[in-house]
């Protein structure tokens, strides 16, 4: 019965990804959205208060509601 169950499963996971890339070849598969995209108003104004405003990031976090990763994140990409 397991023997059974699995060949299901791995048949199912087979026809996922042909769809996936299916899909990825007419663009209509674009992954997850991401959550801080360049027009999240959060992740603006937290950028804006540590570079303009000198605030602490912990600060910036209470404010915003941005994490110190993301923050970090958003900012090594704007100064490469």
């Amino acid at each position: 019965m397991a023997g059974v169950n699995q060949l299901e499963r791995d048949l199912i996971r087979r026809w996922k990804h042909k769809g996936i890339e299916l899909n990825k070849k007419e663009g209509k598969f674009k992954g997850w959205l991401k959550k801080y995209h360049k027009n999240h108003a959060g992740m603006n104004y937290a950028v804006k208060l540590y570079e303009e405003v000198d605030m602490n990031v912990n600060q910036i976090f209470e404010i915003t509601n941005v994490s110190r990763a993301s923050l970090f994140r958003k900012l090594s990409e704007r100064n490469s």
